[in-house]
């Protein structure tokens, strides 16, 4: 119920900043607890409800199915690598249809950010909410071959990552065997690394993807395309069961 009042009031918030905005001016303030001592008002009830039960009934949605428990974890884990791995499939479709010139594609996300496991057995939209209750859209960088290696060397120095694309080791406090398509990444060439925008603009540390000579914005939230993968695979008859192989080695 917390979390329906959360993504209920998360949704008024939203309809309430498409108004014109104005300047707000305090006058006095004061704090009251927010415990069992609040007495419901009917009438604001009675306004409330409505908008409550579409939402509950959104979020009770089953779209898909899970064959296990998968958690998030490092360096990686069959859950970040379903992320990674259905977010890597979506770059390749937005490139393609913006017909964009076709360059290798790494997708890059980061564990800390999926915030729960998804559950074995059916899953909801809320399910999905609760893993991704983050507003970040996918972005598509730029970078060199050599920001790429710089990339992976941030993220085995910070334990790993959720990564798809491509695989690499890390062994003695150094990234080694570097491969995108079973092919060495080469410093001077260019390559494509989809991810979230709030690691894009350095968030986690990730300050290299600053290096990008291009960025473009996906029209989608992660959120969202984790969701509509999810449906396509029920549609399928199929059951949420991640690639278990080993992205990132560390020896």
């Amino acid at each position: 119920m917390q979390r329906h009042l959360f993504i209920l009031l998360f949704v008024v918030l939203g309809l309430l900043s498409c108004q014109t905005p104005q300047k707000p001016a305090f006058e006095s303030s004061s704090q009251h607890p927010l415990d069992s001592s609040i007495i419901n008002n009917p009438e604001i009830e009675a306004k409330i409800a409505p908008l409550r039960d579409s939402v509950e009934a959104i979020m009770n949605e089953v779209i898909g199915e899970s064959k296990s428990d998968l958690f998030p974890d490092k360096p990686e884990t069959p859950l970040s690598n379903f992320v990674a791995d259905l977010l890597l499939d979506a770059a390749k479709k937005e490139i393609e249809a913006t017909g964009k010139k076709p360059l290798p594609i790494i997708t890059v996300i980061n564990v800390r950010g999926l915030r729960t496991a998804i559950p074995e057995g059916k899953i909801t939209v809320e399910d999905i909410f609760s893993l991704m209750p983050f507003e970040n859209q996918l972005v598509l960088l730029k970078l060199s071959g050599l920001n790429v290696r710089k990339l992976f060397q941030h993220m085995g120095e910070s334990g790993g990552d959720g990564l798809a694309g491509a695989s690499f080791t890390f062994s003695e406090g150094e990234v080694k065997n570097a491969k995108t398509g079973g092919q060495a990444i080469e410093n001077e060439e260019f390559y494509y690394v989809a991810t979230s925008d709030y690691l894009a603009s350095g968030g986690d540390h990730y300050t290299i993807f600053q290096q990008a000579v291009e960025e473009y914005e996906f029209p989608s939230k992660i959120r969202d395309l984790i969701i509509s993968h999810i449906r396509a695979l029920s549609k399928k008859g199929e059951l949420i069961d991640p690639a278990t192989n080993k992205r990132i080695k560390f020896n």
